[in-house]
């Protein structure tokens, strides 16, 4: 089969030959339709990731969509090593399996759900975000800091607040959901704002705001521990 070969971390991989997977108990072979190409996928292939390749030559890809012997279309990842996604064929377990809702397209369904994850983790498991209460979203003219705000208006959120560099997609970001922006292009201007404003108590900040933020003002960003207020902060 044709695949995505990476034969050295840090080296382009190569359109080339590739064994054809073979099956083992409790794993399904897919058809590959379409494959996405993500952070993640190029930190492991420059070997930067903590789960970057250790057998190879291997084919690159984390997940993507697929269809199963039976045409059930997928989407998967976790594929056994040395496969990946960016092949004709993959190996995955059938629990990493899951359908594709009709009218959605090959290449959206590949590439959604890691952004989506990464922004919904946070408001659901970290921030544990109940409906009107109060989010902020960092990092929120990224592919997965749209989304976070799109997903904390369906989770309930009272309010979202979106921060971000680029200016041009911040001024999109109330057609999605956000009812405040924060330009952090301007750092002098976002600052003031925000000392001054009801958001400067999110809890969680240090995470988010970087070491620099916090040698400048170490008292004001201190950790705070978990609790019960109305302000959450969510970090893409």
């Amino acid at each position: 089969m044709k695949a995505a070969v990476l034969h050295a971390l840090g080296k382009p991989p190569r359109f080339e030959d590739f064994p054809a997977p073979q099956p083992r108990q409790g794993e399904v072979l897919v058809q590959i339709k379409a494959a996405s190409l993500k952070n993640i996928d190029k930190a492991m292939v420059s070997g930067s990731h903590y789960d970057s390749h250790r057998e190879l030559p291997a084919v690159c890809g984390v997940d993507g969509v697929g269809a199963l012997e039976d045409g059930t279309r997928v989407y998967c990842g976790g594929a056994r090593p040395p496969y990946g996604m960016m092949a004709e064929q993959t190996v995955v377990s059938r629990a990493w399996c899951l359908p594709v809702p009709e009218g959605v397209d090959d290449s959206t369904a590949a590439a959604l759900p890691n952004p989506a994850l990464s922004s919904w983790l946070p408001l659901v498991w970290r921030a544990q975000l109940k409906p009107g209460e109060t989010v902020l979203i960092l990092g929120a003219t990224g592919v997965a800091g749209k989304l976070a705000v799109q997903i904390a208006k369906h989770l309930g959120a009272g309010r979202v607040v979106a921060a971000g560099r680029n200016r041009q997609v911040l001024e999109t970001l109330p057609d999605l959901g956000a009812d405040a922006t924060i330009a952090l292009s301007q750092p002098d201007q976002w600052k003031r704002r925000w000392q001054h404003s009801p958001y400067s108590h999110f809890r969680d900040l240090p995470s988010a705001l970087g070491a620099g933020c916090r040698r400048q003002n170490p008292h004001r960003y201190r950790a705070r521990p978990a609790c019960r207020d109305r302000k959450r902060l969510a970090t893409s």
